[in-house]
């Protein structure tokens, strides 16, 4: 009996030895300086939890310095970029990217065709263990605002850590106008004033525009204004058919009249003050101004009669 008690309590002891020693290997290690030394080496170290993803490589249109918009419709406008996670590429787990006008918006500026738009679902690819490609797209409007847009595509991870990048590209400005296609002035008796023609144009650029207006019969600059299928002369001249930009005047005039309160086209292009404004309104269509146009009929024309007139946007000042 007294054997038996005798090596439990030598059992006893060992395995108490051998916690102790277990316990304190998991204790820094103790180091002194040497003789002679005044100073120690202490090793550092841990480890890290969750990083920051991280943005690069962001361009917009394959970094293309310029964009030019399309008259009346929206174009595709792709921006891309290199997300980097070091705790795996499917931590990146969602992608935000807005492109904004530099000098009226900002980042965090409300969406608005002019100015301002956002993609809250862009793409996300992998590319390799620690990298995907963000590929986020917008339908920018032909009235967008000119000048230099900054795109930037925000990462987050899966504890919401974000990470940004950005690009810059000079959206282009754009001259463009739309018409009906034909001005009918109805049926005109010979050494009539027509009645009035009213004509809306419509700016379907992104810049305030002004008009430059010329015409011809049937070839450029051949000083008609029509040409006809029957008469002595079959050409109505350049001057007879005349326009206001500003002022309605209804009802019938005679030649004097209508001289006095038009002007009369020319076969040589004339830039005239027109200042219609680019869309602002997202809903609907505001930028729509009207013209006003008569054409007198002289002596020694008949039958049908067709000519051209030549509509321009431009940023040039008028008379």
């Amino acid at each position: 009996m007294y054997k038996i008690q005798k090596k439990t309590i030598f059992f006893l002891i060992v395995l108490e030895l051998a916690l102790i020693v277990v316990f304190f290997s998991f204790l820094p290690k103790e180091v002194f300086a040497g003789i002679g030394q005044n100073n120690v080496t202490v090793i550092t170290n841990l480890t890290i939890g969750n990083v920051f993803p991280d943005m690069s490589n962001v361009s917009i249109e394959n970094n293309a310095s310029s964009l030019a918009l399309v008259p009346n419709a929206s174009r595709v406008v792709t921006c891309v970029g290199l997300a980097t996670d070091y705790n795996g590429w499917a931590d990146v787990k969602y992608s935000f990217a807005v492109l904004y006008d530099n000098t009226s918006s900002s980042y965090n500026g409300a969406d608005d065709n002019n100015l301002h738009y956002t993609n809250s679902s862009c793409t996300i690819t992998q590319e390799g263990t620690y990298t995907d490609w963000i590929n986020c797209t917008f339908n920018v409007w032909y009235y967008a605002n000119p000048g230099v847009w900054t795109c930037t595509i925000l990462v987050n991870d899966t504890l919401r850590k974000p990470g940004y990048g950005s690009d810059v590209i000079n959206v282009s400005s754009l001259l463009a106008l739309g018409l009906p296609d034909v001005i009918y002035y109805g049926e005109v008796n010979a050494t009539d004033v027509s009645a009035e023609n009213v004509t809306n144009i419509t700016n379907y650029g992104n810049v305030k525009i002004n008009l430059s207006l010329s015409g011809y019969g049937f070839v450029l600059n051949d000083g008609n204004a029509m040409n006809c299928t029957s008469g002595a002369i079959k050409n109505i001249a350049i001057a007879h058919e005349k326009y206001n930009l500003t002022v309605s005047n209804p009802g019938v005039l005679d030649i004097s009249q209508a001289n006095a309160n038009y002007t009369n086209l020319t076969a040589n292009p004339v830039v005239k003050k027109y200042n219609l404004n680019f869309r602002q309104n997202d809903t609907f269509n505001e930028a729509i101004n009207t013209t006003y146009w008569r054409i007198y009929v002289p002596t020694g024309v008949a039958g049908t009669c067709q000519g051209n007139i030549i509509f321009g946007a431009t940023v040039a000042p008028g008379s």
